[in-house]
């Protein structure tokens, strides 16, 4: 077994309608009924996702599009004053590939959750897991320090060669993100296997080790009985000696202190 700590952070992609309304658009008709699960997010998805982070003492980094901060400014102020990182997400779910406007849509996000929160967000994360070199240079040339998109490592490295001099990428998984597994019918147990035996090989290495959740109905983690296997394995992870959950802001600490390792 390595020696040292395997940091975890737990992240939150804050998805309600702006995924059904960037499939959709406008036509209310496609936002009821059986397909209506984006608003499970704001009726009562976050409601209870963040009940349970209380009750458990967990703080989170929370990814907010700027278009659902519109919608919900009161949900949002509510999670970062229960000390949540609130990071940028995104404005409504586009993606980031020659995006048309994508320079003000970032700008305006920004600015949006600056507004409501009183502090400039530090990370990103893109919508739709896409983004290019260009993307990077305009979130370093708003200030961020971090972005939270990429698979492409195991371990958090320096953003320079991909055009965003002083900003670093804390990779994710995508075996770790409940939407993958939940949009494919996992089962509870399934899932609960899967990321235990993932865990485990990183913990056994030391990997930075990201989770994401989402408080949606349909492919989230919000529903009761989803909690439940999150609340067991949660009590797995912090029953383990040397494992340290940290925010994205935090690692970012824990880097610049050189206790969490990151590739040049």
């Amino acid at each position: 077994m390595a020696e040292g700590t395997c940091f975890v952070t737990f992240t939150v992609n804050l998805q309600g309608m702006s995924v059904d309304r960037a499939l959709h658009g406008d036509n209310p008709a496609k936002h009821f009924g059986g397909k209506a699960h984006g608003r499970y997010m704001a009726s009562i998805g976050a409601e209870r996702m963040y009940g349970f982070f209380r009750s458990e003492g967990l703080k989170t980094t929370t990814f907010v599009p700027g278009w659902e901060a519109e919608q919900h400014p009161e949900l949002v102020r509510a999670i970062a004053a229960e000390g949540h990182e609130i990071a940028a997400h995104g404005y409504a779910h586009e993606d980031y590939t020659n995006a048309a406007g994508e320079a003000d849509l970032l700008a305006k996000t920004h600015g949006i959750l600056t507004d409501l929160t009183g502090a400039a967000p530090r990370g990103w994360r893109a919508p739709t897991g896409l983004l290019e070199h260009e993307t990077l240079a305009a979130l370093a040339g708003l200030g961020y320090a971090y972005d939270a998109s990429n698979q492409d490592d195991d371990f958090p490295y320096r953003l320079e060669a991909d055009g965003a001099p002083g900003m670093i990428e804390l990779p994710q998984t995508e075996i770790l993100i409940d939407a993958e597994l939940y949009s494919r019918r996992a089962t509870h147990s399934k899932l609960r296997k899967w990321w235990r035996e993932e865990f485990m090989a990183a913990y056994e290495e030391r990997i930075y080790v990201q989770f994401t959740l989402t408080p949606r109905a349909d492919f989230g983690s919000a529903r009761a009985s989803r909690l439940a296997v999150l609340k067991d394995f949660l009590d797995e992870i912090r029953a383990l000696p040397d494992v340290r959950i940290v925010t994205c802001a935090e690692a970012l600490g824990c880097i610049e202190d050189g206790t969490l390792f990151c590739r040049a």
